[in-house]
C-alpha cells in the first residue's frame, strides 16, 4: 500500500514538475537575436564627424540615460574584461549559461552569512537587459523562467556576443550605460586603454553603481588586495566627477542644427577639420581683443563655391554667456553688405556699367513715408565718382540714387531669388533696402555672395555627406556676376572709402564689409574663385559696439581665414579672359575732367610713432581721361606718376595740386600730424 502511494507520489511530482517546465518554456518571451540587438541599440548622443571622420561633436539626446555608441569587444581592454569577468562571472567561458556552483554559493551566503550576493552569471544578468520589463525574474518561479531562458540565449549566442552585448548594455555609474560613457565619464578616456586600477574600479561598479566611497574602495580592495592601498585616494578623486564626460565640442551650433534631421549614432559633415579648428581660434582671439569696445560674439560660414559644401560653421565666440545662439541663422541688420546686388540689378537692367558716372552729393529723396536724406558714414560727399568707386567704396548717397534710378521693385525681387528669407513688403523699407535695413542671416548673406562667386548661379548648401547635390538656377548673368567681383576685387575701388592699406586689401579675393546703425552689427563676406568666407561680429543682445566698423571688426578675421584656405587649400589660377575681359571690355565713360579721389581737402592725419617714417604712405589716387596726361604737384613740386603715387607723410600742412594737360583740375589740402 504504501509502496504504491510512493509511486504515484513520485509520477504526480514528475507530471507537476514536466508541467511547470512546459509552462515556464511556453511563459518565456521571445528572444531577440544578437543582430537585432545591436542594431536596435541606440546612443544617447549623436556624434558629429568632420569631412575627414573625426569626431567635431558630441550631442546628447536622450536625456534619460547616457550611452555612446556601441563598443565592439576587441574595443575593450582586456583588463577591463578580465576584472568584469572576475567580478561578476568566474566561470563564464565554462558553463552553459547557468553556474549551479555560483547558485549553491550564493544560497549558502545568503543563509549562515548574511551576504545578498547573487549567484545569477552574465548571461542571466543580460537577459534582464534585453527582455522587455514586464517579464519577471524575480523568486522562484521567476529565478527558473531566467535559468531556462539563459540555456536559451547560450544556444543562439556567441560567447563573445554575450560579453559584447552585456559590457554595452549594463548600468554603471550614475546615468551611465555601457562601459564606453562610464569610461570616459570617469578616466576620460576610451575603454579602449584603461590601466589595471581603473579597471577595477569600474568593474566593482557593476554590482553596485551607486555604491558609497566606502563601499566602493572596499569592493575594490578585496577584488585587487595588491593595489588596496592606492584605491582610497584614488576613489576619492574620482567620486567627486560630476560624471559629465569628456567629448569634443568643437561645432556646437552644427550639432544643434542637424540635431533634429538625426536621431543618433554617426553623422559624417562636411565640415573640414583644420578649417574649423583654425576659425574657432580667429574668432576667439579677435573678439577677446574687442571685449573693451563692447563686443562680445561673432560667427563665421566657409563654404565650398562649386559643392556648397560647408567647410566650417562656427556660430558663437565660444566666451558669450550665450552659448547657443547660432550667429549663423540669427537675423541681423544687412548694413552695406547689400549693396552689390543692388549694383548688380542695375547693371541687368542696362540703367548703369561699372565705368558709369554718379554723383555723391546731399539729396532729399521723398517717397509715401516722408523724405528720406542719406548720407554717407563720415558725412562728407565727394562729388561725380564713377560706380566702381561708389560700390567698392560703399558710399550711401550714390546707392540710394541707384534705387531710385531702378524706379521698382526688382531689387527686392532679386534679394528673395538670392534666398533671404523672411523679407517684408517692399514699401515696408522704401529706399533704405539700398543701404541694408533688412534683417538677414549669416547664411543667405554668404550664400548670396556665394551666388556672385558661382558666375551668378545660386544652389543650396550641403553639411553632411549624403546631403543630395543641389539643383542649381541662375539669378545673375554671367556677366553681371563678374563685373561686380572684379569691383570688388580692386582696392583701387575702395580706396576713398578705405584706403589701401585697410584688413580688405587681397591680391585674388572680392569682399565687402558693412555696418548696421548703431554699430550693432558687423559684416565682411568676400569669396576668391574656390571659397567664400561670411563673417559676422556683434553682440547677440542687440547691444551696439563702441566704435567698432566692419573694417575694423569683421574683416580682420576674415583676412585671416582666406589667408589660412589660400595657403592650405589655393584656388586655381584665373585665366585672364574669365573675369578681367569681362569688365575691361566695357569702355569707360569718361568724367567731364580729372579730379582728386584721395585725399579730399581738409583731412587731418596723424604719423603712427611706433611705425618707422619710411614705411608709412599715403596714396594720392586721380581720376579723368587720358591719364598720360595727369601730373601730381606736392607744395609746388612735380612728383613722379600721374594717375596714382604713394607719399610718404611729412608734419605739417600740405598743398596736393592735380593738372591736366598742363592745366589746374583740382587742389586739395591736409594737415599732418
Amino acid at each position: 500500500m504504501t509502496k504504491k502511494f510512493l509511486t504515484a507520489g513520485a509520477l504526480s511530482t514528475a507530471l507537476l514538475t514536466l508541467g511547470s517546465g512546459i509552462y515556464f518554456y511556453n511563459s518565456l518571451p521571445v528572444l531577440r537575436s544578437y543582430d537585432q540587438v545591436k542594431t536596435q541599440y541606440q546612443s544617447s548622443d549623436l556624434y558629429i564627424l568632420s569631412h575627414e571622420g573625426k569626431l567635431l561633436h558630441q550631442w546628447r539626446k536622450n536625456k534619460d540615460n547616457r550611452s555612446f555608441q556601441w563598443t565592439a569587444l576587441a574595443d575593450v581592454s582586456p583588463v577591463l574584461t578580465s576584472e568584469i569577468l572576475k567580478s561578476e562571472d568566474r566561470f563564464f567561458h565554462e558553463h552553459s549559461g547557468v553556474s549551479f556552483s555560483s547558485l549553491m554559493a550564493s544560497v549558502y551566503q545568503r543563509l549562515f552569512k548574511g551576504s545578498s550576493r547573487g549567484g545569477s552569471t552574465i548571461t542571466m544578468q543580460l537577459l534582464k537587459l534585453i527582455t522587455p520589463e514586464r517579464v519577471k525574474y524575480s523568486g522562484m518561479t521567476g529565478k527558473l523562467r531566467q535559468i531556462i531562458a539563459a540555456y536559451q540565449l547560450e544556444r543562439f549566442w556567441s560567447k563573445k556576443e554575450i560579453l559584447e552585448a552585456y559590457l554595452n548594455l549594463i548600468p554603471l555609474r550614475g546615468e551611465y550605460r555601457g562601459v564606453a560613457a562610464s569610461s570616459w565619464s570617469l578616466f576620460d578616456k576610451s575603454p579602449t586603454g584603461l590601466t589595471l586600477k581603473e579597471a577595477v574600479a569600474l568593474a566593482v561598479l557593476v554590482r553596485a553603481p551607486n555604491a558609497s566611497v566606502k563601499d566602493w574602495k572596499n569592493r575594490a580592495c578585496w577584488q585587487e588586495p595588491s593595489l588596496c592601498s592606492e584605491f582610497p585616494g584614488f576613489i576619492a578623486e574620482l567620486s567627486k566627477k560630476t560624471l559629465e564626460p569628456s567629448q569634443q565640442n568643437l561645432a556646437l551650433h552644427l550639432a544643434q542644427r542637424l540635431s533634429p534631421r538625426f536621431t543618433s549614432g554617426e553623422v559624417k559633415s562636411t565640415v573640414h577639420l583644420d578649417v574649423q579648428t583654425y576659425t574657432q581660434e580667429v574668432v576667439k582671439s579677435q573678439i577677446l581683443n574687442l571685449q573693451e569696445q563692447n563686443v562680445n560674439d561673432a560667427a563665421v560660414l566657409v563654404i565650398e563655391n562649386a559643392t556648397g559644401n560647408v567647410w566650417a560653421y562656427v556660430g558663437g565666440s565660444g566666451i558669450s554667456d550665450k552659448r547657443y545662439v547660432d550667429g549663423v541663422r540669427a537675423y541681423r541688420q544687412a548694413g552695406s553688405t547689400l549693396k552689390p546686388f543692388l549694383y548688380a540689378t542695375a547693371f541687368e537692367n542696362n540703367i548703369l556699367t561699372p565705368h558709369s558716372w554718379i554723383e555723391d552729393s546731399a539729396v532729399d529723396i521723398v517717397f509715401e513715408r516722408g523724405i528720406y536724406k542719406p548720407q554717407n558714414h563720415d558725412k562728407q560727399f565727394y562729388g561725380w565718382v564713377q560706380v566702381k568707386t561708389a560700390l567698392a567704396s560703399s558710399l550711401n548717397v550714390p546707392a540710394v540714387k541707384v534705387f531710385k534710378l531702378l524706379n521698382d521693385e526688382s531689387f527686392w525681387t532679386r534679394l528673395q531669388s538670392l534666398g533671404f528669407k523672411n523679407l517684408k513688403e517692399p514699401e515696408h523699407y522704401g529706399p533704405a533696402l539700398a543701404l541694408g535695413v533688412a534683417d538677414v542671416t549669416l547664411e543667405d548673406l554668404t550664400q548670396a555672395y556665394r551666388t556672385l562667386a558661382n558666375n551668378g548661379i545660386y544652389t543650396d548648401l550641403r553639411f553632411t555627406s549624403n546631403d543630395p547635390e543641389p539643383e542649381a538656377r541662375q539669378v545673375f548673368k554671367t556677366k553681371t556676376a563678374q563685373e561686380v567681383s572684379f569691383i570688388l576685387a580692386q582696392n583701387e575701388n575702395r580706396a576713398l572709402g578705405f584706403g589701401l592699406d585697410s584688413a580688405l586689401s587681397t591680391q585674388r579675393a572680392s569682399v565687402k564689409t558693412g555696418t548696421s546703425k548703431d554699430m550693432r552689427d558687423n559684416w565682411c563676406i568676400g569669396y576668391n574663385s574656390r571659397f567664400t568666407v561670411g563673417v559676422w561680429v556683434g553682440n547677440f543682445s542687440g547691444e551696439p559696439m563702441w566704435n567698432v566698423m566692419g573694417v575694423t571688426g569683421a574683416a580682420p578675421i576674415w583676412k585671416k581665414v582666406i589667408a589660412f584656405l589660400e595657403t592650405n587649400y589655393p584656388s586655381p589660377k584665373i585665366s585672364e579672359g574669365s573675369v578681367l575681359a569681362s569688365t575691361t571690355a566695357i569702355a569707360p565713360e569718361k568724367y567731364p575732367q580729372a579730379r582728386i579721389v584721395y585725399p579730399q581737402d581738409g583731412m587731418i592725419m596723424a604719423l603712427d610713432p611706433a611705425i618707422p617714417i619710411t614705411h608709412q604712405k599715403m596714396p594720392l589716387l586721380a581720376e579723368g581721361s587720358h591719364p598720360e596726361r595727369l601730373q601730381w604737384r606736392i607744395n609746388g613740386k612735380k612728383v613722379t606718376g600721374s594717375k596714382s603715387v604713394l607719399w610718404t607723410p611729412e608734419a605739417g600742412r600740405h598743398t596736393f595740386e592735380l593738372y591736366q594737360n598742363q592745366k589746374l583740375a583740382q587742389k586739395v589740402q591736409v594737415l599732418v600730424k
